[in-house]
């Protein structure tokens, strides 16, 4: 459940239709992983029919299989590399699905795998991208003046899960790992994670962690698990979504913490002391970015769990 798991589960669908899949984690050597992977996953599929013409020794800027001659390690961008390897997939009716995690914006090796991807598709490669990351990441990439058209590509924003879903995972979970938890604590621990996917992992991981080789899991035991997960989401999740926000949009979330869920955006304009068009820009500027969520008109509420309660003790 989460980003990362839908990632997978795209993975091993793709596979499953017969395309190489590349996944990586977006930073500078992302470029060299997505390359080398696909000559790993490919060259399989070239050695079986050698006779093929355009991948023997030399042929097309390929030394053999789906390994780079020295000219085009040297001195081919990735762009080449990819449109290479594209053809040459293709001759065996093979595509590519590119898998990019943890994107962040304004990074020189993001540009230029986008880029590329256009450039691929433009050319008419069979070749797919998918890419996930955390929403105000998601919000700064698509607000990138270079990579304006991946406004176009269809997004999906993974929404908080059911909490009769997570009751049910625990359950399953538990069950197959021959360990008991009382309705009770499963009903604290269910509650606890606020239908949001990490929280979810980190409470299940500790439950099991606290209650090491013991048949149950105690209330103490779901205390514990529920303390440290929390202290986790602040150290993961709070430092990097408030550090790139600026001064004011952080005083806006204070202002939004002094009412426990949804609070009205007339009490914001009141507690700022400023007009309703500086409260738009605020609200828009941290929608964008995930951290907030408008379910009514009129009103605005934190989306990340526990947030509020870590606004109004540490500030």
């Amino acid at each position: 459940m989460g980003k990362t798991a839908l990632l997978l589960a795209f993975a091993e669908s793709a596979e499953s239709q017969g395309f190489l899949v590349a996944r990586v984690t977006a930073g500078d050597e992302m470029l060299a992983d997505i390359v080398g992977t696909i000559q790993r996953k490919g060259t399989p599929y070239i050695k079986k029919n050698p006779q093929v013409k355009g991948v023997s020794a030399g042929a097309l800027g390929f030394a053999f299989g789906l390994t780079f001659s020295d000219e085009v390690e040297r001195s081919f961008s990735f762009l080449n590399k990819m449109a290479l390897l594209c053809d040459a997939l293709e001759k065996h009716d093979k595509g590519i699905v590119l898998l990019v995690d943890e994107i962040q914006a304004h990074t020189p090796s993001l540009r230029i795998l986008t880029t590329t991807y256009q450039h691929l598709v433009g050319e008419g490669k069979n070749v797919v991208i998918a890419m996930a990351g955390l929403p105000h990441a998601i919000s700064s990439l698509l607000n990138d003046e270079v990579l304006t058209f991946l406004n176009r590509a269809r997004k999906n924003r993974l929404g908080p899960l059911s909490l009769s879903a997570v009751s049910l995972y625990y359950s399953s979970v538990f069950d197959g790992l021959g360990k008991s938890i009382s309705p009770e604590n499963l009903a604290r621990a269910v509650e606890a994670t606020r239908g949001y996917p990490y929280l979810l992992q980190l409470i299940g991981y500790y439950l099991l962690e606290y209650s090491g080789n013991s048949k149950g899991i105690t209330g103490d035991q779901t205390e514990q698990a529920l303390a440290s997960a929390k202290h986790d989401l602040t150290e993961n999740i709070y430092a990097p979504v408030l550090k790139p926000l600026s001064a004011r949009d952080r005083q806006f979330l204070q202002a939004m913490s002094k009412t426990k869920g949804p609070v009205r955006v007339t009490d914001i304009e009141k507690r700022m002391r400023t007009t309703r068009g500086n409260v738009q820009a605020y609200r828009r500027r941290l929608m964008d970015a995930g951290v907030i969520a408008s379910e009514q008109r009129g009103e605005l509420e934190l989306v990340i769990p526990y947030l509020g309660e870590y606004l109004r003790r540490e500030f």
